[in-house]
């Protein structure tokens, strides 16, 4: 009773109850987040319920083990019932590289997040930093930096990561990628080149019985008619679903076509191919035309995944 009425008293001069304390904000090395309170809630328990909300909208009689999974990046009330057929019918392991597009390039092309925790409302989710120096070592190219990560591409993961493996560990690169420039600095020699050397990374870890999943993450067609959205989307997942790099670095190149993330979805698929997969499965090819009711100005949205 009387903490009640200390409560009382607080709120009747005027004084708010305390924020919960964000958990790694202490860290000056910790990546914050940028998007709670207009992509997603800021509240910690009404973000999990926005996240299970959609994930309970999901029919799965079980999760399956993955290699990789492709999802987009939009705020979650536009691509999240697209990303969660993805999310919803995965295995997350103890590890998850995220493979993110740069859509601004203000810092280096090829970064590596080698920073502290990622922070999502009452969460921080931790850097396995082990694996982000395998990751270097294989790819040496790679920079530390902060600039490539500093928006919303690989953030948009976190939501659905934090609440279905809460003791999840990330490793996040970070490649120059956006829909004005096609597979920019990356020819399919080059995109195969990292497809073998994740690969690797990724093997080591099955082996010792210690599995890793690999996120790429891409929206498709940009600020299209709807028509070209839905078609132009079903051919890049076309090529997609049969991981025909050479097809997709054709069709994205030789049409101008406005996906966001072409390079990292590539990559994605090299790895997969890399380790013996023959396949992706499309899982959903959504779209904003739901929360944007203009036809003439629609985003696509890919879900997918490699299963082990």
């Amino acid at each position: 009773m009387a903490a009640l009425a200390l409560v009382a008293a607080l709120w009747a001069c005027g004084e708010e109850s305390p924020s919960p304390v964000q958990p790694g904000a202490e860290d000056p090395t910790a990546r914050h987040f940028t998007k709670a309170g207009s992509w997603y809630a800021t509240d910690p328990d009404t973000l999990d319920k926005q996240v299970a909300d959609l994930v309970d909208s999901v029919d799965v009689a079980e999760v399956r083990e993955a290699i990789a999974v492709l999802t987009p990046h939009a705020g979650l009330s536009a691509s999240g019932p697209t990303a969660v057929q993805a999310f919803a019918r995965v295995e997350i392991p103890a590890r998850v590289i995220i493979l993110a597009p740069d859509h601004w390039g203000d810092g280096a092309p090829a970064a590596i997040w080698a920073g502290g925790p990622w922070l999502v409302p009452g969460h921080a989710i931790a850097v396995d930093h082990a694996l982000v120096d395998e990751i270097r070592a294989a790819l040496p190219e790679l920079v530390e930096d902060t600039a490539p990560f500093a928006h919303h591409e690989a953030e948009m993961q976190l939501p659905f990561l934090q609440y279905l493996r809460p003791d999840v560990e990330i490793a996040v690169v970070a490649v120059t990628d956006n829909s004005r420039h096609d597979f920019e600095g990356f020819d399919p020699a080059r995109v195969g080149a990292w497809g073998h050397a994740l690969a690797e990374v990724l093997r080591s870890h099955q082996t010792a019985g210690d599995p890793v999943l690999l996120l790429a993450t891409t929206d498709l067609v940009h600020h299209e008619t709807l028509e070209l959205a839905n078609s132009q989307g079903r051919a890049l997942l076309e090529h997609v679903s049969a991981l025909n790099v050479e097809g997709l670095h054709a069709f994205v190149t030789g049409d101008r076509v406005t996906i966001c993330g072409e390079i990292v979805t590539a990559i994605m698929m090299a790895t997969v191919r890399e380790l013996g997969g023959d396949s992706i499965e499309v899982l959903a090819q959504g779209d904003s035309l739901h929360v944007i009711d203009d036809p003439n100005d629609v985003i696509g949205y890919p879900a997918a995944a490699a299963w082990r």
